[in-house]
């Protein structure tokens, strides 16, 4: 699946079939489901989603601060796009 590389975090699209779930199993060491964030087009957001619920209405989830929480061989797997040529 595709893996969009943002500014300030990665981008795993629900219509590319990411879960929260999902994405929470690329990260290596911390994988608290609070560090994938549900992100709503309609800043719904705003308001913070530290639960553990699946969100999945959501638009995409984010992984902030992500100098290096994935696991390379997870993360392999996918198709990283860089910064800039992502949607």
């Amino acid at each position: 699946m595709r893996i969009i590389e943002a500014s300030l975090c990665l981008r795993f699209y629900r219509s590319d079939g990411w879960t929260r779930e999902a994405v929470r199993e690329l990260l290596s060491d911390d994988k608290r489901l609070s560090r994938v964030s549900p992100r709503y087009f309609d800043d719904r957001d705003r308001v913070g989603l530290e639960d553990d619920l699946p969100h999945d209405d959501c638009d995409y989830f984010a992984v902030y601060d992500c100098a290096d929480p994935f696991s390379k061989d997870a993360i392999a797997k996918h198709e990283l796009i860089p910064f800039g040529l992502g949607e």
